[in-house]
């Protein structure tokens, strides 16, 4: 498979990409806010450790999480990644009862292709989600000016995309600088039914879309040194300043029987994303062992926004993770990496405070990755468990498992002729 076709094959999954995530029907009470649910994972190498990959990069697989890491990459071999999640959520909460408790969902999450495009400098495009928004719930809306209330039903879904070019350049043997340019860009839908006397028919439908877009830069470090003949130390940084997007808002208007009675642009707005920093430490004995640590913060809290019952507040979360990595030799004495085990733990507090109730997420991850000297395709699994929510039983808890499978290809980025 040469260059080229990759990069056909990677045009035609740009194009399918988002249209394939919103087929999703994974039901996410908490995207209802702000922008959707905020995407934690980078869907990579590192994911079996709990996404705790900030500091390290790879020869042969692309690490999304840190433009810099880039430099680490092979010369003159091009990488193509594809992932994808299998996601499985029960709900507990007041108002929750079964089966409509539970809900699942399968999407491509990921699609990149990177390269070393001189010595010193790599680079990567690629497509991810940055949000998505996914949700129905049932509620009662007051009549203006009366007292009395109304069933109305709620449905949302939508989601912000990124695309994103990145590039990381090599300023000395240990140190690596980068820059991910990104365009973000997607649309969020939420449909109110208000419906008749006595709940059989809808009797007027409301139809509210949000555009969003802009450009989103992410400065990108890494660095390190050899402690002594076993033991090296890495170091990852990464910077996100605050960022608007902007948002243009549509509302349609029908009745029962299809009449629209209103269609307009109610406004053009912006929703501010906030500053965002990750630091990370990475450990390694003999080239085999990896110990990580991750840390992130958000800064929601400054940006003030809020609504009924709910605000969106400072989110941080910290990410451990450990892997073992089997290395054999070929006939020619060289060693390769055959496989390595992955285990993480990760625990944080959300952007979402609800009834005065931080959301929290916490869980642990499992993965195992193959890969071959003779072969250009590797694998990994990784498989994700936890819990999101909070102990007040009064606000929603999510219990999920997620199941993710990275396939990477490596190739030669230009091939001699042949001759026959």
């Amino acid at each position: 498979m040469g260059l080229k076709k990759s990069i056909i094959a990677a045009a035609g999954f740009f194009i399918v990409l988002p249209q394939f995530a919103l087929a999703q029907n994974n039901s996410s009470p908490y995207s209802v806010l702000g922008i959707g649910d905020m995407e934690n994972s980078n869907f990579n190498r590192y994911t079996g450790m709990a996404n705790a990959g900030l500091a390290l990069s790879d020869s042969r697989n692309i690490n999304n999480s840190n433009a810099a890491s880039l430099t680490g990459l092979n010369e003159h071999f091009y990488t193509f990644e594809i992932a994808t999640r299998f996601r499985q959520s029960v709900f507990k909460g007041a108002g929750v009862t079964a089966p409509d408790n539970k809900s699942g969902d399968f999407a491509v999450r990921r699609i990149n292709l990177a390269m070393k495009v001189a010595r010193r400098w790599g680079s990567s495009v690629g497509l991810q989600p940055f949000s998505t928004a996914n949700y129905s719930y049932t509620a009662l809306k007051n009549i203006a000016g009366t007292l009395d209330n109304i069933a109305a039903v709620y449905e949302g879904d939508g989601g912000v995309n990124q695309f994103y070019w990145a590039n990381g350049y090599q300023l000395s043997k240990h140190t690596s600088i980068g820059i991910n340019s990104s365009f973000l860009f997607g649309s969020l839908r939420q449909t109110e039914s208000l419906l008749s006397g006595d709940n059989s028919t809808v009797a007027l439908t409301t139809v509210q879309n949000t555009y969003l877009r802009n450009y989103y830069f992410n400065f990108a470090l890494q660095t390190g040194f050899r402690i002594n003949s076993k033991w090296q130390s890495r170091y990852g940084l990464t910077y996100s300043p605050k960022t608007d997007l902007y948002a243009e808002y549509a509302t349609e208007v029908t009745s029962d029987d299809g009449i629209a009675l209103k269609s307009e642009i109610t406004s053009n707005d912006y929703f501010t994303l906030p500053r965002n920093i990750n630091v990370g430490i990475a450990f390694i004995r003999d080239a085999k062992y990896t110990y990580t640590i991750n840390a992130q913060t958000q800064q929601w809290g400054v940006l003030k926004y809020q609504g009924t019952n709910y605000k969106l507040v400072n989110s941080n979360k910290l990410s451990v993770g450990f892997q073992s990595s089997r290395k054999e030799k070929d006939y020619y004495h060289r060693e390769y990496e055959k496989g390595y085990f992955q285990l993480g733990f990760y625990a944080g507090r959300s952007y979402l405070k609800v009834k005065n109730v931080q959301i929290t997420d916490i869980g642990g991850s499992i993965g195992y990755g193959i890969s071959s000297r003779t072969s250009p395709i590797s694998l990994l699994l990784a498989l994700e468990g936890g819990r999101r929510g909070a102990s007040n039983t009064n606000v929603l808890s999510e219990n999920y498992v997620n199941l993710n499978i990275v396939l990477s290809y490596i190739d030669l980025l230009f091939r001699g002729k042949k001759y026959f």
